[in-house]
């Protein structure tokens, strides 16, 4: 009877061996980061010179609708981007995974990103627009990415997760 259990006890142990040695894993995955649970996106335009008499402009996207943003001609406005979910402390806290990207139509305005991550690389919360002539009309689109430990030297919008888009109608009058 001790011969016969032998070799099972022999394969039991081995088997047990061999699956508890596979079982060794010393890269734990990092933990899959969930996309931003965001609502809706609102841009707020200030002038930069008030002497022109040039108007504040402000518009909130959320899922299904496109506001209108009426802004004067040949203008520069500081832009700040905010969430009405309050992720900004978040985007700025992990600055060097985000970045927000504009895509405007063509001869409707010129974005410069103004605020940058402890890198020198830009974020996008905030931004210094010069719209084009009188008579133009477009859409602008802000795009939220996450770029977690992928964001370039150069901003790229291809590369990252896609958190956020927002876009508005734009009639310079």
């Amino acid at each position: 009877m001790k011969k016969l259990f032998r070799p099972y006890l022999t394969a039991f142990l081995l088997g047990a061996l061999l699956i508890s040695t596979a079982s060794c894993d010393d890269d734990d995955p990092k933990p899959v980061e969930d996309s931003e649970n965001i609502t809706s996106m609102t841009i707020s335009l200030e002038p930069v010179s008030t002497t022109k008499g040039i108007d504040p402009a402000e518009a909130t996207y959320t899922t299904g609708t496109t506001p209108t943003l009426q802004l004067a001609p040949n203008a520069t406005y500081d832009a700040t981007i905010t969430f009405n979910d309050n992720i900004e402390a978040e985007i700025n806290t992990e600055a060097e995974d985000h970045e927000l990207f504009y895509k405007a139509s063509e001869d409707l305005m010129i974005v410069q990103k103004t605020d940058f991550d402890d890198n020198g690389l830009p974020i996008g919360l905030k931004a210094r627009i010069t719209t084009g002539n009188s008579g133009e009309t477009g859409e602008l689109t802000v795009t939220l990415k996450h770029q977690e430990g992928l964001k370039p030297d150069v901003s790229d919008e291809t590369i990252g997760s896609t958190d956020f888009v927002g876009k508005f109608n734009v009639s310079i009058q």
